[in-house]
């Protein structure tokens, strides 16, 4: 990337996220390259922010995923106001991309997948985790993992060598944040930063949305 924002040559902002997120991957210089913030609206207004980790950008449909527990505090609130925003932010480099768009639930098989591939620990803890739900202590959070162990008869032992594979919880599974704003933002000198925000429509097509309209860009001052 230069180190200036050209905007006549992004024709797809989804790509500069793709392309930032592949490079501060593969430098391995930063934990969790693929974080990023997820703001989401509860019913009584109030905002919550957390973070969570990108697991696919589309960049030609323009959305990108994550996965969570359905019953979650987010989920809650997502199933109330899809609307939501998030943050990808690489200090090191310079480089941020706000979004904006629609959260809807990935497709089952999509979700099913994904969880076949992760670790068979990670895979015992979402079956063991009532997510955001409070509990006593960690012994009692801990005593939910052992549940879990039996219920789906593993040996501690055993998740060290992931030799088994679980069914995907049906209270757990991915998200599409479907974007209908995108601002690149890249560092410059005395804070005269580059900024380009990127706006479409979407319409609302089953379990999808669709642009009717494509990118239009302006570049905003720092």
């Amino acid at each position: 990337m230069s180190m200036e924002l050209n905007q006549s040559d992004i024709l797809n902002p989804m790509e500069v996220l793709n392309d930032w997120m592949k490079e501060v991957s593969e430098a391995e210089k930063q934990p969790n390259p693929n974080c990023f913030s997820i703001a989401t609206t509860n019913q009584e207004g109030s905002s919550n922010v957390r973070m969570v980790l990108c697991k696919e950008i589309n960049i030609v449909d323009g959305y990108v995923v994550f996965y969570s527990n359905y019953n979650s505090t987010k989920a809650i609130e997502l199933a109330y106001q899809p609307k939501c925003s998030g943050v990808f932010h690489w200090d090191n480099y310079g480089y941020q991309i706000r979004i904006k768009g629609y959260a809807l639930k990935s497709p089952q098989d999509e979700s099913d997948d994904y969880f076949l591939s992760r670790s068979l620990g990670s895979q015992v803890a979402a079956w063991a985790s009532e997510q955001s739900n409070s509990i006593g202590s960690r012994k009692d959070l801990e005593s939910q993992f052992d549940k879990a162990l039996k219920k789906f008869n593993i040996e501690r032992k055993q998740l060290a060598i992931n030799d088994k594979k679980l069914p995907r919880p049906p209270f757990w599974g991915g998200y599409r944040i479907w974007i209908h704003q995108i601002e690149i933002w890249l560092n410059q000198n005395d804070r005269f930063h580059d900024r380009l925000l990127f706006q479409r429509d979407l319409s609302l097509k089953g379990n999808a949305y669709i642009s009717t309209q494509g990118w239009i860009k302006k570049r905003l001052q720092p």
